[in-house]
């Protein structure tokens, strides 16, 4: 069905895409005019955007039913199709909708990636630009600077008479000055972390900044903010933007002084919200023909006097002031913007259209994971997928020999085995793994292919090629050994969105991944089950054979695959064994290669998921893998945790040792069985038990409310509905 519309745009709508905010409010103010509006979200390689999940403002508009999300196979028929920004066509626009319309008008935002473009590449941009949008376009400068650079690039291309200035996004307050008038307070802060650092980069400018004890510094950044030895002369304050939102931060500061540039952001967004909130922006000096008379100009290293005689100066800034806000109404304004466009194409369409409804049809999802140790990949992806919206069709396709269990929640699963099984040289493998995911593609025409394993294979990256199309996610679990693997990580590069699963206690890693996070979206610990989906102790006992009366253990040593765990198992089993008033069951997993050597008397727990049975036990004695671990910590159970501490394996012992020196679980490593007795006569003492799962519980409560498979699920349903523009391999 066509989708009748008066305009259709096309635009990054990422957290991170630094205009994200700015086409938000654009979008705001035409359907205030009763404009019926209609967004195709496009991922752009050439926007350097934080890890996939809509802006707030977007995701506003679209819950308010102000504005339609479309899907890249939508049939739009409107007035007006208008693309947000010139560099969603620096690269192939796979799988656009089909677009029918009357105008087409793209605007330039940063035009550095134009300029210095050769004139093929300039022809490549056009094209792609006209065969998304259905037609050829008018090129829309958003600023001055803008327009000196694309009529230098492309003088033959059809311009606007007038500069499309972006639109000053919704203020989240306004203040008139700083908690401290004593000195002025100069910040710094970015809206994405994909941008450059908050700070001067060159560090004898960095030193001139910060050498006066007259001017306060505020910072705001993510993790890799650049980081000041202390002391300095200036008193500085790092902020992590994490916990902190931008409105706050600017109550906080006199003064934003970002180092930016005006050839590659003729108009910083941050720049705009501080005006918005009453703050000043302090800029370079080519900045003048966007701003006039709103803004401070300057070197950077005159920052601290310029900072001074503004402060002791209140009439002056309360005319900056008055300038900023007169710049505001008359250039960035939502109504000149909305004006702009009514006189271009007239009032809003009187016809009905199609709701949006018929924009999102169903998408086939395809969750891919390499063979584990234990069931880690798997569990996380059935986690995901058991999350996703019901328009979406998840298929499995593994290297686990556990892949059974997955269709046992009723989906589709091939199995590939993995090159050990039979010994298979491994780039053969690898070509033939290629060809196999190549033709699962072809044939399930997936929107998304997600990735869990530690390395995404030669073969994975070769079929991910020759479908530009889909888009890639890579669910990569932290905690790696130190010197791991650094050059599988730069494939995270060929990624659409990196997700990392948080720890339960994140703070704990210091592998290689830690240090790779600055694309990475770290989402809170995932588990396979809600508490609601878990048996409650009466029928969780009777399937497993045990009297709820008794105390309870639960001995789930892991696969021991390539560690061997089955020791403290067969120790544990045989102390606990026969004691009256004490039932004991033994979790097995389906792809251990060999079973523990305990008594045919013991029940067997196999059926998976492990936790639906947890509120059977009192007490467990568990590996302490990534899933393991998160569900008895959600579950607040009392455990014995054994790490399994081969070489290749994530650090489960820093997970042990946490839970241990937080009072919310044990600790016993496989060298130091002997301590065996002394731990289990510990968890059997009731008054310990009782406290430790009262410790767990509150924890949980506290730091493990939400399941981190959901924000992956909403990351996916967001690629599903989105057109990528990527670069051709």
């Amino acid at each position: 069905m066509v989708i009748r519309l008066d305009i259709c745009v096309l635009a990054d709508i990422r957290v991170g895409d630094v205009a994200a905010p700015c086409h938000a409010a654009a979008l705001d103010a035409l359907a205030d005019r009763g404009y019926r509006v209609g967004i195709l979200p496009v991922v752009a390689e050439a926007i350097a955007a934080d890890p996939f999940a809509v802006h707030p403002d977007h995701e506003r508009l679209f819950k308010q039913g102000r504005v339609t999300r479309l899907s890249p196979d939508a049939d739009v028929d409107c007035t007006l199709a208008l693309a947000f920004d010139s560099r969603l066509f620096s690269s192939r626009l796979s799988n656009p909708a089909l677009i029918t319309s009357k105008m087409w008008i793209v605007t330039v935002e940063r035009p550095f990636d134009l300029a210095n473009l050769s004139r093929r590449e300039l022809e490549k941009v056009a094209f792609s630009a006209e065969m998304a949008l259905g037609g050829k376009p008018l090129w829309a400068p958003s600023t001055i600077i803008a327009r000196d650079a694309l009529t230098k690039a492309a003088p033959d291309w059809s311009i606007t008479d007038e500069d499309w200035s972006p639109v000053v996004p919704r203020a989240e307050g306004q203040r008139a000055y700083a908690l401290e008038t004593a000195r002025p307070n100069v910040g710094m802060t970015r809206i994405a972390r994909a941008r450059a650092s908050v700070l001067v980069e060159e560090e004898s400018n960095s030193e001139g900044l910060f050498g006066s004890p007259f001017v306060a510094w505020k910072m705001r950044g993510g993790p890799e903010m650049f980081q000041l030895a202390w002391p300095q002369r200036s008193p500085v304050e790092l902020w992590p933007d994490d916990r902190i939102s931008i409105g706050d931060f600017l109550a906080r500061i006199d003064l934003l002084a970002n180092a930016d540039i005006a050839a590659n952001d003729p108009c910083p967004v941050e720049a705009l919200i501080a005006m918005q909130a009453g703050v000043i922006p302090f800029l370079d000096p080519e900045y003048r023909s966007t701003f006039g008379g709103a803004a401070l100009y300057g070197d950077f290293r005159q920052l601290p006097r310029v900072a001074m005689d503004f402060h002791g100066d209140r009439g002056f800034a309360e005319d900056l002031r008055a300038n900023m806000q007169s710049v505001l109404e008359t250039t960035f304004s939502a109504e000149r913007f909305s004006g702009r466009v009514a006189t271009l194409i007239g009032p809003p369409r009187t016809e009905a259209f199609a709701p949006s409804i018929q924009a999102r049809p169903a998408r086939s999802v395809i969750f891919y994971s390499s063979n584990g140790v234990g069931m880690g990949h798997l569990t996380r992806q059935l986690a995901v997928a058991r999350r996703l919206p019901g328009r979406f069709s998840p298929v499995f396709i593994s290297h686990s020999q556990a892949v059974d269990t997955v269709r046992g929640f009723g989906y589709p699963v091939e199995y590939i085995p993995y090159h050990l099984t039979y010994n298979e040289a491994f780039a053969h493998w690898n070509a033939a793994l290629t060809e196999a995911l190549t033709a699962a593609i072809g044939f399930y025409r997936p929107a998304v292919v997600v990735f869990d394993g530690n390395t995404p294979f030669v073969g994975l990256m070769a079929a991910l090629d020759r479908a530009p199309g889909v888009a890639r996610i890579w669910i990569r679990r932290g905690m790696w050994a130190a010197n791991r693997d650094f050059d599988v990580l730069q494939r995270g590069e060929a990624f659409d969105l990196v997700v990392e699963p948080n720890e339960v206690a994140p703070e704990l890693d210091d592998g290689p991944t830690s240090e790779h996070r600055q694309g990475t979206l770290c989402v809170p610990p995932i588990h396979v089950l809600d508490s609601n989906e878990q048996l409650d102790r009466e029928a969780a006992c009777r399937a497993l054979g045990l009297d709820p009366g008794n105390v309870n253990a639960l001995v789930a040593p892991g696969s021991g695959n390539n560690f061997d765990t089955g020791r403290i198992a067969e120790m544990a089993v045989a102390r606990l064994a026969n004691r009256p008033g004490l039932g004991i069951v033994l979790a097995e997993w389906q792809i251990a290669e060999r079973a523990a050597e305990i008594p045919a008397t013991i029940p067997r727990l196999s059926e998976y998921p492990f936790a639906r049975f947890h509120k059977a036990f009192d007490f467990a004695i568990a590996a302490a893998g990534y899933n393991t671990f998160t569900e008895h910590m959600v579950a607040a159970l009392p455990t014995i945790w054994v790490p399994n501490e081969n070489a290749q394996q994530d650090q489960q012992i820093l997970r042990a040792i946490f839970a241990r020196d937080t009072g919310l679980g044990a600790c016993l490593r496989t060298s130091e069985h002997f301590n065996l007795v002394r731990e289990i006569e510990a968890m059997l003492d009731s008054d310990k038990r009782k406290l430790m799962r009262a410790r767990g519980m509150a924890f949980a409560e506290r730091s493990l409310t939400r399941n981190g498979a959901e924000n992956v699920a909403e990351a996916i349903a967001a690629l599903c509905t989105t057109a990528l523009s990527r670069r051709a391999s």
